[in-house]
């Protein structure tokens, strides 16, 4: 081994170790954290493989790096998307990257199965990266936190062009090349140095939501807050680097327009069309919403005075012959699973159980 190998592997492995401490200080550990956790992990053993070079632990120890494109899909969905939740179809596709390659290696590779074994696991690798990229793009314009919306595409983007180009020089440019297995744990141990720098340098709230309102739901039945839970959210805009004060008059006037012209019944209305209709710039209605209403992202936001509408109409008694479908695309809902998902996460009931207690 190199000694620029050498100090890259030391170099990195100390960064995933002060990663893991600064984890344990957190005082909540959700599942953004864990994944964050688990792909600190994985990047050691990326790390620590070139040490067992030459020994039978390497074989067995490299394929859980491999689980590192699936585990940064998973751990920026986790922090991008505030309704994220874990499911087993999520992990499946990880699990094949990791365990396929050591089936292969402990079955001999059997001839004309390398495609099964290795090369299906390595294009998933890629799939990941792709998705990534999706998940940044789909949520990061609904975020109405707007310190949280800088500095997580540019904590996502650079990590994940950096783990993108690591993992195509490797399977695609110079495959096998004996330059970039010495010199590719070099980037690696700067995009973790990069990473807690950011999470020495902001303080919880930013990469990882610390505060204990966090929303994984609604809010209703009411679209408005009261002044005990906007104060709560405007102390949460401060710990994240937004300015505390909220002003009240564009709360009222986002409120007064909301309702004048029932703008949640129509699609595709966006935060930047609403800010336009308003004359006001993104961030300043973003920070309204957000510390004056208690709306970490836009869909949430015109998913509440969906929800009002649609809970109104299902108790209204002559209205107890329309299809509930009916009344959810008329209130803005795009499909029936999509309402049922919502309301059911603000109520805890489905919507035809509502209709039936009423």
């Amino acid at each position: 081994m190199s000694q620029v190998m050498l100090l890259a592997v030391a170099f990195g492995l100390s960064q995933v170790v002060l990663s893991l401490i600064l984890l344990a200080r957190l005082e909540r550990r959700g599942i953004g954290e864990r994944l964050f956790g688990l792909l600190m992990l994985a990047n050691a053993c990326y790390l620590s493989s070139p040490l067992m070079a030459g020994s039978g632990m390497q074989a067995w120890v490299y394929p859980w790096a491999t689980a590192i494109p699936g585990l940064f899909w998973l751990f920026s969905a986790s922090i991008f998307d505030d309704h994220f939740r874990l499911r087993f179809w999520h992990t499946m596709p990880v699990a094949v990257t990791v365990f396929f390659p050591m089936l292969g290696v402990a079955l001999g590779s059997p001839a004309g199965f390398d495609w099964f074994w290795f090369t299906g696991p390595q294009v998933l690798e890629f799939v990941f990266m792709g998705l990534v990229f999706w998940v940044v793009a789909q949520h990061w314009s609904i975020d109405l936190v707007e310190s949280r919306r800088r500095l997580r595409i540019w904590f996502v983007g650079l990590n994940g062009v950096g783990v993108f180009m690591v993992i195509f020089s490797r399977e695609v440019l110079f495959p096998g090349q004996a330059w970039l297995n010495e010199w590719q744990y070099v980037p690696v141990a700067m995009l973790l140095l990069g990473i807690n720098a950011v999470l020495l340098g902001y303080r919880g709230g930013v990469v990882f939501d610390q505060t204990s309102s966090r929303s994984h739901g609604v809010h209703v039945p009411s679209v408005a807050v009261n002044v005990s839970e906007a104060a709560e959210i405007a102390v949460e805009a401060e710990v994240v680097g937004e300015p505390s004060a909220v002003d009240s008059q564009l709360v009222d006037q986002v409120q007064a327009y909301m309702q004048a012209h029932c703008a949640w019944r129509e699609m595709g209305l966006t935060i930047g069309l609403l800010a336009q209709r308003l004359e006001v710039p993104q961030y300043r209605l973003r920070l309204a919403i957000n510390a004056g209403l208690g709306y970490r992202n836009f869909s949430d936001f015109l998913n509440s005075y969906r929800i009002e509408e649609a809970a109104a109409r299902l108790q209204d008694p002559q209205e107890t012959s329309l299809p509930v479908l009916t009344i959810a695309m008329d209130a803005g809902f795009r499909s029936l699973s999509s309402f049922n998902k919502a309301f059911k996460d603000a109520h805890g009931i489905t919507p035809t159980q509502h209709r039936k207690n009423a």
